[in-house]
């Protein structure tokens, strides 16, 4: 045990010092290197930026429905029970009930069996009715992952301005 240790010790020390000449170049020109000594290129995949990765789109149904879409990027998913919906001023109007299609089961690695959507998947919203005319402001929230690498992005909120009918 002491053997391998100390081996190991040694071969860190032994790579580090391949290293010194770009400590000179600056400290950014070293983590490079030392982020290319243990890179897996077929681990590392880009992740999109949040707003990319889950996209939001909003219509309105008559006077008192919405229909919200939350599009996963291909490779991401959503996490059903992460998905929400409020409106930012609710002197305009409330909400009565959100309706989600069933997801499919997953084996999350973060967050154990949990029902998720890979594909886009659209909420009906239903509204106390509100005045023709009324702006809404549509807060949705959601969390989702990048599947291939088990990422997990923090909760996401964007809002949609809405005019009612």
């Amino acid at each position: 045990m002491m053997k391998s240790h100390t081996l190991s010790c040694l071969t860190l020390i032994a790579g580090l010092s391949l290293l010194a000449p770009a400590q000179a170049a600056g400290e950014s020109g070293w983590q490079q290197k030392l982020k290319s000594l243990f890179a897996n290129d077929k681990q590392e995949e880009k992740l999109l930026p949040p707003e990319k990765a889950f996209q939001l789109q909003a219509k309105t149904s008559g006077p008192a429905t919405i229909h919200a879409t939350l599009t996963p990027a291909p490779g991401y998913y959503l996490y059903r029970e992460r998905i929400q919906f409020d409106l930012e001023d609710k002197s305009n109007g409330a909400i009565q009930d959100v309706r989600l299609p069933k997801g499919e089961m997953k084996d999350d690695r973060t967050f154990g069996k949990m029902e998720v959507y890979r594909q886009s998947v659209t909420a009906t919203i239903d509204l106390k009715p509100t005045a023709a005319g009324n702006e809404l402001a549509l807060k949705a929230s959601y969390q989702g992952c990048h599947e291939q690498s088990g990422v997990c992005y923090p909760p996401q909120v964007a809002t949609v301005h809405l005019i009612m009918p």
